[in-house]
């Protein structure tokens, strides 16, 4: 632990200091020299309260946020897994032409995605009408990406 600590002070060109305390020894262990960690100590303490706790954390405090980043990124990934079922189910009963397999709920969510794609097009058609009475240039950027069929 003490070795990671030193590897931080290094490459961050900062002070820093550790200290191990353990009931069980009798000297606890100190990075750097316990004279070094006392002056690192003292001029941390003697730094306005603001300055001082304005980037510390504690372990829980550090999961906590952690743990709802992931469940956000989780909650992102499930919802792009939907799309991507639905869009699959939809190329499922196109392919084959008719959609007599599908349950309730995976022709609502078809209709749903099938709704989304409709509103989607007229959105780019009307946008490419008035850009024509515009005077804009009629697709202009279409040959720079692949449109996705869903």
């Amino acid at each position: 632990m003490l070795k990671k600590v030193q590897e931080i002070s290094v490459l961050c060109g900062v002070d820093a200091c550790g200290i191990i305390y353990s009931p069980e020894e009798a000297v606890s262990q100190v990075w750097p020299q316990t004279h070094d960690a006392g002056r690192i100590l003292t001029e941390f303490n003697n730094l306005p309260e603001l300055e001082r706790t304005r980037k510390m954390t504690n372990h829980l405090a550090f999961l906590q946020v952690r743990c709802a980043t992931l469940r956000e990124k989780v909650v992102e990934k499930e919802n792009d897994n939907t799309k991507l079922e639905a869009r699959a189910l939809l190329c499922e009963g196109f392919g084959r032409s008719d959609f007599a397999e599908l349950s309730p709920n995976e022709l609502q969510v078809t209709a749903n995605t099938l709704d989304n794609l409709i509103s989607n097009v007229f959105g780019r058609m009307m946008t490419l009408s008035e850009q024509a009475q515009n005077g804009g240039v009629v697709g202009a950027g279409m040959e720079r990406g692949v449109t996705k069929p869903f």
